[in-house]
């Protein structure tokens, strides 16, 4: 898939990015009250870019401070997950009593950079996935995705998809984080898998106690409803129920009748009950909308061959 070579490329680029210090055995590592000492060489990762500013401020490149290690391990740990010190890097955080993770999570919800937090988020997931994790690692890769979108970039819609596959991967763990449900509804709206979105809010209305987000979810249902008919009476247009189709397609007609699918399906609709004429009379109406839809143009000529008119339909 192209979206997973784009995102094995993006975590390489950063992973290059990663430069590293060594630090010799017995090095002492400060936190509050507590010092770590090293019991042999670690190599610590560290950004290029923090560590030249690191660079420009300190004389001596053994004063570099905690928060730029713990940048490093948090980059690598977001790009490289078999690395081979990686748990070194664990213990030294349980012997100075540093909570890793809820750190993580704390720079992920204070002003960090989109891409930072891309990385950050997946250094959560690659530690321990979980519901939540999965959660904070997909409204990363969203956050990234509507600001790419907001710029125009094509690849926004590699972070959406994604973020998608997290927020549904959420529920793999629990399947009655609310959360994931109401994040997951947007998606399916947004490619128009009105059903499906419907049925994801319902679930999400069941089991949320956020009122505010209740409140929103419930307004959403309202305006999805018309798009869920749309969909449930397409669906019924193509297993030849066409009465029960018209049933749910027209009675959308007064509020949508510039949508050219509506009345496409309408079409077909009596087309498949033998009322050409009326069948003719949506198909020309689509083709005021657009003049060249391909499949209007052929359901209309078969109906005009079905009324006997040749000439017309040859045209």
């Amino acid at each position: 898939m192209k979206r997973d070579k784009y995102f094995e490329e993006f975590y390489l680029k950063k992973r290059n990015d990663i430069s590293f210090i060594t630090l010799k055995k017995g090095a002492a590592v400060n936190f509050k009250d507590k010092i770590y000492i090293t019991k042999k060489e670690l190599p610590i990762p560290i950004r290029i870019q923090k560590l030249l500013e690191d660079i420009n401020k300190q004389d001596e490149i053994d004063g570099i401070t905690l928060n730029n290690i713990i940048d490093g391990i948090i980059y690598i740990c977001g790009t490289d997950r078999n690395f081979k010190y990686i748990q070194d890097y664990k213990d030294m955080f349980t012997e100075l009593n540093f909570e890793f993770l809820p750190y993580i999570i704390y720079c992920i919800n204070n002003d960090i950079k989109e891409e930072d937090g891309v990385v950050y988020g997946r250094a959560l997931v690659n530690n321990e996935e979980n519901e939540k994790t999965c959660f904070i690692y997909a409204s990363c890769l969203e956050n990234m995705g509507m600001e790419h979108h907001e710029k125009g970039n094509d690849i926004s819609q590699y972070f959406l998809e994604e973020a998608n596959f997290y927020f549904e991967k959420c529920l793999d763990y629990n399947d009655k984080f609310s959360l994931a449900y109401y994040k997951l509804g947007y998606y399916y709206k947004r490619k128009q898998q009105y059903i499906k979105a419907e049925l994801t809010w319902q679930k999400h209305q069941e089991l949320d106690d956020d009122d505010l987000r209740i409140e929103v979810i419930r307004k959403e249902l309202i305006q999805l409803k018309p798009y869920v008919d749309f969909e449930n009476g397409y669906n019924l247009v193509l297993k030849e129920r066409p009465d029960e189709a018209l049933e749910l397609l027209l009675p959308l007609v007064k509020d949508f009748s510039g949508w050219w699918n509506l009345l496409f399906f309408i079409g077909l609709a009596y087309r498949s009950k033998g009322e050409y004429d009326i069948a003719e009379t949506y198909f020309e109406n689509v083709l005021k909308i657009d003049s060249v839809q391909k499949e209007t143009l052929n359901e209309l000529g078969l109906c005009k061959i079905c009324r006997g008119k040749y000439v017309e339909a040859a045209e």
